[in-house]
This record gives C-alpha cells, sequence and structure tokens, in this order.
C-alpha cells in the first residue's frame, strides 16, 4: 500500500512541478506535454500495475488528461490557434505513447489476485486499456478540445 501511494503521490509531484516550471518557462511544459505523462506512466507507476492494474489504468489516464488541462489553463505564453494545435498534437502523442506502454503491461503484468487464469487476466486488462482509453478520446473531444 505504501508503495502504491508513493508512486501515486510521486506521479502528482512530477506533473505539478513539470506544470509550474512551465508557466515561467512557456515552451517547457508545452513540449514536456509528451514525455512527462509517459514517463510517470511507464517508469513510476510500475508497481500500481501488480496491485490493481484497472486502478493504475484510470490513475495513467487521469494523468494525461490533467496534463492537458494543467498545460492549457496554466502555461504561460500566448495561447493563439497554433499554440492550441501544438499541445494538442503533443498530448496526442502523449496518449498514443501512454496508451502503448499500457498495453505493453496488458499483456506482460499479472496481477497479485489472480495468477491462476492468465488468458482472462491479460484480456481483462485489454479490455480495460481500450475502454478506458476510448473514455478519455471521448472527454478529450467533447470538453477539451475547446480549451
Amino acid at each position: 500500500m505504501q508503495k502504491a501511494v508513493t508512486a501515486v503521490l510521486t506521479g502528482l509531484g512530477l506533473l505539478v512541478i513539470s506544470n509550474i516550471n512551465g508557466h515561467y518557462k512557456p515552451p517547457f511544459s508545452m513540449f514536456a506535454t509528451a514525455v512527462i505523462p509517459f514517463i510517470i506512466v511507464a517508469v513510476v507507476n510500475y508497481q500500481l500495475y501488480r496491485i490493481n492494474f484497472f486502478g493504475a489504468v484510470l490513475y495513467g489516464y487521469s494523468i494525461v488528461l490533467l496534463n492537458d488541462i494543467l498545460v492549457r489553463v496554466y502555461a504561460g505564453g500566448t495561447h493563439d490557434q497554433e499554440g492550441k494545435a501544438w499541445v494538442m498534437l503533443l498530448s496526442t502523442s502523449a496518449f498514443v505513447l501512454c496508451t502503448v506502454s499500457l498495453l505493453i503491461y496488458a499483456f506482460t503484468t499479472l496481477s497479485q489476485k489472480g495468477r491462476n487464469s492468465t488468458i482472462k487476466n491479460r484480456i481483462q486488462n485489454f479490455l480495460a486499456v481500450i475502454l478506458c482509453g476510448a473514455c478519455t478520446v471521448a472527454v478529450y473531444l467533447n470538453f477539451l478540445v475547446d480549451l
């Protein structure tokens, strides 16, 4: 439990520090948009996938959305149409990188609870990633594109 809390707080801390730094140095948070969520989802959250895969997937996609909201609202610089297009491009690349890493974890990690039914567990993990990814895209397209 302590490792999970540490991973979640570390991920949120990296995200907040990156966006505070981007407020004072505007290009930083915009170009870190593709890298920081991927680092959090792929590296920092490694222990979360073994504890609760579905919770880790929800947390990973919420990190992608939260980073996009923070960049759009809190980042410095002028927010013209070209800047919004760059943020959308880099957020999309972050989403793709995170989805690929989550799909890799869906097939390579097994939760600590159910080691007996590996095929069923991997299919559930795959469907969790696909469904949560589709919900993330829906939220992004319906609410965050116009922000």
